[in-house]
């Protein structure tokens, strides 16, 4: 058996020859010199002396170096890349990996969207207030009102209008403010002025007749079978004294000569004086017949 190392080129010098031949005697070259030994081969022996040629074949060629392009052989280094993150190159249908995000970098805080401001109904304007309410809600108790009975069993305004107690036509003072005319006492003298305001509400003046000596007033009179002369007057309205006629119903037009806390009326000779009681009978009311 022969073996001779080395490429096809190669010269004795650097090459290691082995000849092995079955008569026992053997010449081996090896670094340019011829070793000869006699030897009894055996097959066992042959077969061992081949694997130690491929064995220093092996050591001399490995084919797993790299080939460098410029000379210089370097091993192949392999990098081993953790099993749960395949390489980019190795990701099938060439889909890119996932990139994991950086935990260094802080995720920006939205910014919230403000809430419309919701539009507001814009209030009405409120009505202006009603002067006969204003008129009515300023009217204080001991308030005196040049407001009457006009003869048609109708007031002369529609509302209170304040005036001197010590005027003339100073007609009327007010006693009780209340929210009813039903409110107000009766009788003689006396009247109660109701007013509905403009939110629903209601308000009534009590007021009392401010009698004068001179002032008219008129009346239905009537002659009686002993010839005395009794009536009604209507002691809420103020007639004028120079009138010739009065409201319809009424006769006789009578002037008022005194107002007594007591005691009985002055007679004038020849000149009918009528009484009539007044503010629930605490006044007695002297009048004397202008004409008839």
């Amino acid at each position: 058996m022969s073996y001779a190392g080395g490429g096809p080129d190669d010269t004795d010098d650097g090459g290691i020859r082995m000849d092995a031949r079955a008569s026992g005697r053997s010449r081996i070259t090896m670094a340019g010199r011829d070793i000869s030994s006699t030897y009894f081969v055996s097959a066992s022996s042959a077969v061992l002396v081949g694997l130690v040629g491929i064995a220093l074949l092996m050591g001399l060629w490995q084919p797993w170096q790299k080939q460098g392009g410029g000379g210089d052989d370097k091993p192949a280094s392999v990098v081993s890349e953790p099993a749960s993150r395949p390489h980019r190159d190795t990701l099938p249908d060439n889909r890119d990996e996932e990139e994991e995000p950086d935990p260094d970098e802080t995720t920006p805080t939205p910014t919230p969207t403000p809430s419309p401001t919701p539009t507001s109904t814009p209030s009405p304007t409120p009505d202006p207030p009603n002067p006969v309410d204003l008129a009515f809600a300023s009217v204080r108790v001991g308030t005196c009102l040049n407001v009457f009975d006009a003869g048609w069993g109708k007031l002369n305004h529609d509302r209170p209008e304040a005036v001197d107690c010590a005027a003339s036509f100073a007609f009327t003072q007010v006693t009780m403010v209340t929210t009813s005319a039903g409110n107000c006492p009766e009788g003689g003298g006396r009247h109660g002025w109701g007013h509905v305001n403009t939110d629903g509400s209601t308000i009534a003046l009590c007021l009392d007749r401010r009698f004068a000596a001179g002032q008219c007033f008129p009346a239905a009179l009537t002659k009686q079978a002993d010839g005395s002369i009794k009536g009604t007057g209507r002691l809420f309205t103020v007639w004028g004294c120079d009138q010739t006629k009065g409201p319809s119903g009424q006769n006789a037009l009578m002037v008022i000569t005194a107002l007594l806390s007591d005691g009985q009326c002055p007679q004038r000779t020849g000149r009918t004086t009528l009484s009539w009681t007044v503010f629930s009978g605490s006044r007695t009311l002297c009048a004397m017949v202008v004409q008839r």
